[in-house]
């Protein structure tokens, strides 16, 4: 019974799951990252799309590990978090998911990971500003204040700051860009953005 409820209802489905304009989904790159996840892989999410998606999508099986703050919900802990897992493993791979908004509350610790090499993996997933700030701003009746491109938040080239601190650095936007780069970024000894 649970194989056949397996096969009616996919983790992704279309048409929720289907990329947007101009984008690849998110939900569809966690089902992407599935292979590249080495047998003990530790992923350290941030809040949001990062956070959601990775929780819904993945299938890990032990000693593989996801970790995120729970229900704190404090955005960008996935770098400091990511910095603390690759350091408590002695300097080993953690793939860290993070969102833009995420990014700019810790952006500084770029210099942290590039400075000691740690071989961390970081996806950034672009939606744009705040999401979390912006879906309560929406929900408490509120209008957009500071929370994206529309009302008056820019954020920087992240592929640029990456590879400003030596980070390898890598833009992903359509999925012929994504089956080229994965495979190296995955296997890249030491730092990396997408």
């Amino acid at each position: 019974q649970c194989k056949a409820w397996r096969e009616m209802y996919p983790w992704v489905e279309s048409p929720a799951h289907d990329d947007p304009p101009g984008f690849i989904s998110p939900y569809r790159v966690m089902e992407e990252i599935q292979p590249y996840l080495q047998p003990d892989e530790v992923i350290v999410t941030d809040m949001g799309t990062a956070l959601i998606c990775a929780h819904q999508v993945l299938r890990l099986k032990p000693p593989q590990r996801i970790k995120t703050s729970g229900g704190l919900g404090e955005m960008g802990v996935a770098l400091p978090a990511a910095i603390g897992a690759s350091f408590a493993r002695g300097k080993r791979r953690v793939l860290c998911l993070h969102c833009d908004g995420g990014m700019m509350m810790n952006l500084q610790e770029l210099a942290t990971i590039a400075h000691h090499r740690l071989p961390i993996k970081i996806i950034v997933f672009s939606n744009d500003g705040y999401t979390m700030i912006r879906h309560t701003q929406k929900v408490l009746g509120l209008g957009n204040v500071a929370v994206g491109p529309e009302s008056g938040l820019s954020f920087p080239d992240f592929v640029e700051c990456g590879g400003s601190f030596g980070i390898h650095s890598h833009r992903v936007s359509t999925w012929g860009q994504w089956r080229t780069i994965a495979p190296a970024f995955f296997a890249y000894e030491g730092p990396a953005l997408m």
